[in-house]
């Protein structure tokens, strides 16, 4: 979604924020004659008419850049990225990102602006494990399970939750469909009543549980782990930080899911097939691991990340040889404003009900000239 941070004055320059998503699509390119040839003649119109529509688009956002800072926030793990002349700066988590060059880079992303419910509230805990996640492929669901089934073979019989955000589509090739049929086929009925799998209807998506439920059950719950070898920012292991929880994730995740991570708050493990102990290792002393939840909300709480953002726009704007008023507009909701997970109807670009339970990424150039219209 394009994030307006501020409008653009006759006195000072206005901020916009695309996702890498929406830079994806404004730099299409032409594909090699080899790939075309490919290409079947009932999509290769269409691909084409994209392709010279990001043409004419990035020449907008060359025009655009005369009276706004434009930027890219980043939400997946990406290397040696090259800074289109239209872009200003990004925004990127730490471990997320990789660029080429010594582009303006703000160490922030929309991990950082975790609202203010995800908060240790010190509940008594009634499940031991608990995973947040949508049920791609890269989230490694299948691995999880064959852990926790090893976890129930050695004789421990861990309260768990899965907590699934389901997609609207969800192809074979890029989603683990069998994730309920494998769960019913592996564990028996008497161990399914300590293991629960929660998943939304396909209409609501992501936006079928609300921060508070999350809180909930982050707070009943003694440790989150997550099985992805690949992550962006990964906000859901930032959120159970705050609510206390130790981390078990694997040693050489990338991305930004371990920023924040160490020894005392985390339990890390080199291979699959023995992950199960490292769970095993988090639930029988979870107790022990200090998650320091005061120190990691500097880092990640809204409020905080909110007065650092203005700090690195301060410099942008100086390194520009221009004064920045501090002054910023649409600063709610960022954690989900920022990689287009947020739906209003007073985005301009995005106001159909439709966008309600999905992305709000500009894919299209009736969506780019709405966006022009709420910028000027």
């Amino acid at each position: 979604m394009a994030h307006i941070f501020k409008k653009a004055t006759e006195n000072q320059k206005g901020i916009v924020v695309f996702t890498h998503k929406e830079l994806s699509y404004f730099e299409g390119k032409l594909p090699s004659w080899k790939a075309l040839i490919k290409t079947p003649k009932s999509y290769c119109g269409k691909f084409l008419k994209k392709i010279f529509q990001s043409r004419e688009i990035r020449k907008k956002l060359l025009s655009i850049k005369q009276d706004y800072y434009i930027g890219v926030h980043w939400g997946f793990h990406s290397e040696n990225i090259e800074t289109p002349p239209w872009v200003d700066f990004h925004m990127s988590a730490p471990g997320t990102c990789t660029f080429k060059g010594s582009p303006f880079v703000i160490p922030l992303s929309s991990a950082n602006f975790t609202p203010k419910v995800m908060r240790n509230e010190n509940k008594e805990k009634y499940w031991d494990l608990i995973c947040v996640a949508k049920n791609d492929n890269k989230k490694k669901y299948y691995e999880l399970l064959r852990a926790i089934r090893k976890i129930y073979d050695l004789g421990y019989s861990y309260k768990i939750i899965f907590v699934v955000a389901s997609n609207k589509n969800e192809p074979n090739n890029a989603y683990y469909t069998k994730l309920l049929k494998d769960y019913y086929e592996n564990f028996s009925a008497q161990e399914r009543e300590s293991f629960t799998i929660i998943k939304t209807h396909p209409d609501t998506g992501f936006q079928g549980f609300s921060y508070t439920f999350l809180s909930h059950l982050y707070n009943e719950s003694k440790v989150f782990t997550i099985f992805s070898q690949k992550e962006g920012e990964c906000r859901v292991i930032k959120e159970a930080q705050l609510c206390g929880l130790p981390i078990v994730v694997k040693s050489d995740m990338e991305g930004g899911g371990r920023d924040y991570l160490n020894e005392k708050n985390s339990v890390m493990f080199d291979e699959y097939h023995e992950a199960h102990n490292a769970i095993i290792k988090a639930v029988e002393s979870y107790q022990d691991y200090v998650v320091d939840y005061e120190s990691i909300e500097w880092d990640l709480g809204e409020e905080s990340s909110t007065k650092k953002l203005k700090s690195y726009l301060y410099e942008l704007y100086k390194k520009d040889g221009k004064c920045f008023d501090y002054d910023l507009i649409n600063t709610d909701n960022l954690n989900r404003r920022l990689p287009a997970h947020f739906f209003d109807e007073s985005i301009l670009w995005a106001k159909s009900p439709k966008f309600r339970f999905s992305t709000t990424d500009i894919v299209n150039k009736g969506m780019f000239y709405k966006l022009l219209k709420a910028l000027y």
